[in-house]
Parts: structure tokens; C-alpha cells; sequence
């Protein structure tokens, strides 16, 4: 109504907390990930196979990165079969971990990466961590600066955040749709 501009839309999010049912505090749950972005995508309406994009939250940890594509990889498996569809990328091998704004980073990330339509490159990766079955999986590691193409639905993204002690977050994005006109121009301008 104000004219705004809009980056992107949040079409669903959730976040729980797995804490009491981990083998750590700090360690990582795949039950309690999976969770969540079930919920997300439940509260969105949305089909996981319309979304071509994760911004994962990517420790970059031999421990925290199979977790978390096995979490994913669930949450998925649960509406589709399809493999290798979804492009998997972090905000940290870009920038570095930004500790408590990593989500909102991310987020950030991936609202600018709707409104250019490119999905940004994972930076320095050679080779995935061999406890992460890709091959299996709806992921891909996205390598090079790709245009993001539809697919005829609006692109979308599923962006994570997961936190020390148990705290999991999980937004699904749509890009903006194209603004409408203002309204007939006057004859004359300033």
C-alpha cells in the first residue's frame, strides 16, 4: 500500500527446540531439524519440490553439515522422491559466521538472491564431506554464480538457522511478485 519495495515473501516458518532430546549441547539433531522444516513448509502450503533453493545454516563441521542435509533430506522425503533438484548453499562460505545474525543474514542473502533471480555461488568446495549422500538426496552443492530459473511456480527458497542448545529456525521464501503500476501518468512531470 505504501509502495514499498518488496524483496520477498515469507510464506511459512517455525522453530522448535530439540534440546532435551539430544545426545549434547551442542550437538546437532536431525529429528529436531527435520522438524522444523516440515513445520515451515506445513505453515507455507507449499510443495517441497517448488522449492529450489536452501540456505543452509552450514557449520562447515564434519559433525553439524551430514545432520543437517540428513534433517533436510527427511523433511523433503516426506512429500517427494525427486533427487538433485534443490541447489544447498551457506552465506558463510561467503562471508564468515555471523554469529547471532547468521539467520537474519541468510535470510538476507536469499531475499536479495530471488530479487536478482541468481543463486550465488558456494565458495572454496571441492569435495562434499563423504557422511553426506548428495547423490541421494534433493541437493546439490551450487558451485558457480547460476541464473535462478523457474520452473512455473514462483522461485522459492527454504532459508535455516539452527543454534547451541537446541534452538532450530526455518523460514520458506517466495520472490515478490512484480509491482503494479502506480497508475496513469499525468501529461506533464517535473
Amino acid at each position: 500500500a505504501d509502495r514499498d519495495f518488496i524483496y520477498a515473501l515469507i510464506k511459512g516458518s517455525a522453530v522448535n527446540n530439540d534440546g532435551s532430546t539430544k545426545v549434547g549441547y551442542t550437538a546437532p539433531s536431525v529429528v529436531g531439524q527435520a522438524a522444523v522444516v516440515a513445520m515451515a513448509q506445513a505453515m507455507s502450503g507449499l510443495d517441497p519440490e517448488t522449492i529450489s533453493y536452501i540456505e543452509a545454516h552450514g557449520t562447515g563441521t564434519s559433525l553439524g553439515d551430514p545432520i543437517e542435509i540428513a534433517g533436510l533430506t527427511q523433511a523433503f522425503r516426506a512429500k517427494t522422491q525427486k533427487k538433485g533438484f534443490c541447489a544447498i548453499g551457506s552465506l558463510k562460505t561467503n562471508v564468515g559466521h555471523t554469529d547471532a545474525a547468521a539467520g537474519v543474514a541468510g535470510l538476507i542473502k536469499s531475499a536479495l538472491a530471488l530479487r536478482y533471480k541468481l543463486i550465488p555461488p558456494s565458495l572454496h568446495f571441492e569435495k562434499p564431506n563423504p557422511e553426506i549422500d548428495f547423490a541421494n538426496s534433493p541437493f546439490y552443492v551450487n558451485t558457480k554464480l547460476s541464473e535462478w530459473k523457474s520452473t512455473g511456480t514462483p522461485r522459492r527458497a527454504g532459508v535455516s538457522s539452527f543454534g547451541i542448545g537446541g534452538t532450530n529456525a526455518h523460514a520458506v521464501i517466495e520472490e515478490a511478485p512484480p509491482p503494479e503500476a502506480s497508475g496513469r501518468s499525468r501529461p506533464w512531470q517535473v
